[in-house]
């Protein structure tokens, strides 16, 4: 059963002007609070993994978390368009079953017994051929021409869906381990940064979902554990009908949304009603900083 949560955190600048795909930074610390104290009020440990600079970022808050890891010290140097990797470098570092929470994942309730009990949960299915999902077969064409490319990945294509990791983990762990292997060979080698960075520069800002959940897809599918994978639901517009109707559990801030401003003030009025001590450091600390509220 899993009973701890991990949370990452990978700032490649370690600067307030990467908003993570935020307007404003101060967007990104009430969200990354209101994903961690979900989580404290549903697994009985959660730890944070980040790089000393985010470590002493968000103990400024006083958060819910049970441990802290500066793990991450270890990404100095790689591009922010691979932040990715950090994730993956947090799956490795867990010893006993977990679940990897994104920090725009908000868990209102309990996750369902079968995705704590699961060998390999995510959030949901990333059907290719479904309205939203086309860039699998638009990355595709960029993996197929690098000079570099992890055998296995090669020999074990997917051709139906990947998994989304809004959620990610369970106590299969050696195949977090030779998941991050496969996407250190691809991303990192030498010989494909013309191919990333000029020849696919278009595609860049996206080959995060295919050495993260097409890697992880074509890897179960070999392994015959597909049946043994455990998702909150097959689409993922509709998690919550995974759930009893009309209660709300389960919330994803997709892409976009990180920028609206509505969504935004739910976040931050959600932190200001259910732990003020929190909201109220975090407003200090960006007022201090001159970050914009």
């Amino acid at each position: 059963m899993i009973k701890r949560a991990v949370l990452s955190y990978f700032n490649a600048e370690e600067s307030f002007e990467n908003k993570g795909g935020f307007n404003k930074f101060s967007d990104f610390l009430y969200t990354s609070a209101l994903s961690m104290i979900c989580a404290s009020r549903q697994f009985e440990e959660v730890q944070i993994i980040s790089s000393s600079w985010g470590v002493d970022l968000f103990k400024e808050f006083n958060l819910p978390v049970t441990e802290y890891s500066t793990k991450l010290n270890s990404m100095k140097g790689v591009s922010r368009f691979f932040w990715a990797y950090g994730k993956l470098i947090a799956y490795c570092e867990q010893k006993k079953p977990f679940v990897h929470i994104d920090n725009d994942v908000f868990l209102w309730a309990p996750l369902p017994d079968r995705i704590l009990k699961a060998k390999l949960c995510f959030q949901s299915l990333e059907p290719f051929d479904a309205p939203g999902y086309g860039y699998y077969d638009k990355l595709k064409p960029c993996f197929g021409v690098a000079p570099v490319r992890p055998q296995t990945i090669v020999d074990n294509p997917v051709d139906d869906f990947a998994y989304n990791c809004g959620i990610c983990g369970g106590s299969e762990l050696r195949i977090f381990k030779e998941w991050k292997q496969c996407s250190e060979e691809y991303i990192f080698a030498k010989e494909n940064q013309v191919t990333f960075f000029k020849d696919f520069a278009d595609m860049l800002i996206h080959q995060n979902l295919f050495h993260e959940q097409y890697f992880i897809a074509s890897l179960i599918k070999r392994d015959g554990l597909r049946d043994k994978v455990e998702i909150l639901h097959d689409d993922a517009m509709k998690i919550n009908d995974a759930y009893p109707p009309n209660k709300p559990v389960y919330t994803h801030l997709w892409g976009t949304t990180k920028k609206d401003v509505g969504k935004m003030s739910q976040v931050r009025m959600t932190v200001f009603y259910h732990e003020r001590e929190i909201f109220e450091k975090i407003d200090a600390f960006c007022k201090k900083n001159n970050l914009p509220l």
